[in-house]
């Protein structure tokens, strides 16, 4: 069987690695290096990680964790390189983004079964067919894809604006106005803390809010999915907003005080050389960042190794577009996984080429995953007609359970069943 896969991103590289594992003979097309989108690319490697380095939580109970859990029985490749490439993180899984994509590039170009074809770039579904000979073809150019592509595919696709965090040198910081630790001191202390009071939030608040914002299309209503939302935009809602949301401060604390507000530096690298804002995504012009994030505890001669951004995420109402296993409607020779398939998520868009690479190489007619598990929720999310489709994440509210359990004992629960009920599945294959 021969497959022609284009986008190297995560979904991509994923089902190249786990359809050669089963003997396949694979094509990965790459736009990278020279046509990459360099306004939001910053390395020619497959698999960047652009808005985060983390890949959620690593805490039992929780819905992240079981869907990496149900990706490990089904032998995910990527997620063996996340924890390969791990950095300190508290109870999360975040990699160093460059070693990541440089033992994604490694097993590729080790691979006999892939051929990788870097600078390739198509306008169109039918362009793309016409440049390899496969038995299936693979769309994974993620929510980037232009929209002639994506036109190409189907017209039926919906968008929202998704922003990035800015990092900071570590050089940089003043020590002596942060602390390290893990929020409740879980775990090793492995964040950079900027503990705020009362008035140095104010003072941040209203310069956020009046800082120089980079512009929307004027033709589209700005639309943002709420992981991704710029801090002007929750800051707009309320001014308590981002102290009970991505600054809060609960289980911390300060001269035995809980602090007003609390924002949170994760590493980016072992050597902590440089250290990413948590939930400080933004759409403020680089000018306003340098200016506003400066005024912060311990930032105040704050060197940026990367500036924060937004950009525009397209994505298929699946439901529509794609029959079960990630089938196009109209061709059934192509396939479309990834955030373009209607998924959200680093996680979740290696999932989408987990659960492909299975139908794919089957000798038999799969069925779906049982629906206690989070594979099984999301595959239903994603292929029954609803009269309303978000993209789909890991979330408990995807799965059915008939239990009526107490808060404090029912997400346990929930992990534990669906990871029995998915290893169960597995096993039947």
């Amino acid at each position: 069987m021969k497959i022609a896969i284009l986008g190297a991103g995560l979904a991509g590289s994923e089902l190249a690695l786990q359809c050669a594992s089963k003997g396949c003979s694979v094509v990965l097309f790459e736009a990278k290096p020279d046509k990459k989108d360099s306004s939001v690319y910053a390395t020619p490697l497959p698999g960047e990680l652009v808005c985060s380095n983390s890949l959620k939580s690593e805490n039992e109970g929780t819905p992240a964790f079981l869907l990496k859990e149900e990706m490990q029985m089904m032998h995910s490749f990527l997620l063996d390189i996340a924890h390969d490439t791990a950095v300190p993180a508290g109870r999360s899984l975040a990699v160093n983004r460059t070693h990541f994509s440089e033992n994604i590039l490694k097993m590729i170009r080790e691979s006999s079964e892939i051929e990788y074809r870097e600078n390739s770039l198509f306008t169109t579904l039918e362009e793309f067919k016409k440049s390899v000979d496969a038995d299936y073809y693979v769309i994974a150019t993620g929510p980037l894809t232009t929209e002639t592509m994506a036109n190409s595919i189907d017209e039926k696709h919906g968008y929202f604006y998704d922003a990035i965090a800015p990092q900071i040198l570590d050089e940089s910081i003043d020590y002596s106005k942060v602390f390290m630790a893990s929020r409740y001191d879980t775990g090793d202390p492995d964040f950079l803390n900027i503990p705020l009071s009362k008035e140095e939030y104010d003072i941040f608040l209203q310069a956020l809010l009046a800082s120089e914002k980079l512009p929307y299309n004027e033709n589209e209503k700005p639309q943002f999915f709420a992981q991704c939302m710029p801090i002007e935009e929750l800051a707009r809602r309320g001014e308590r907003t981002l102290s009970f949301g991505p600054f809060r401060p609960v289980g911390f604390s300060v001269d035995g005080r809980r602090p007003y507000a609390v924002i949170q530096l994760r590493t980016e690298n072992k050597e902590k050389t440089a250290w990413n804002l948590v939930g400080c995504q933004t759409r403020m012009r680089q000018a306003a960042q340098k200016e506003v994030f400066s005024m912060l505890p311990g930032l105040q001669h704050a060197s940026f190794s990367r500036y924060g951004s937004v950009h525009r995420n397209s994505y298929f109402n699946a439901t529509e577009v794609l029959d079960p296993w990630f089938v196009l409607k109209k061709d059934s020779q192509v396939r479309v996984i990834g955030q373009l398939s209607g998924v959200e998520g680093y996680s979740e868009s290696i999932w989408s080429a987990v659960m492909l690479a299975q139908a794919l190489t089957s000798e038999a007619e799969l069925v779906a995953p049982p629906l206690q598990s989070m594979s099984g929720g999301m595959f239903r999310a994603l292929f029954h007609r609803y009269d309303r489709f978000d993209p789909v994440h890991a979330n408990y509210a995807l799965i059915s359970n008939p239990n009526k359990l107490k808060k404090k004992v029912r997400k346990l629960f929930y992990f534990e069943s669906g990871k029995e009920h998915f290893k169960k599945w597995w096993l039947s294959l």
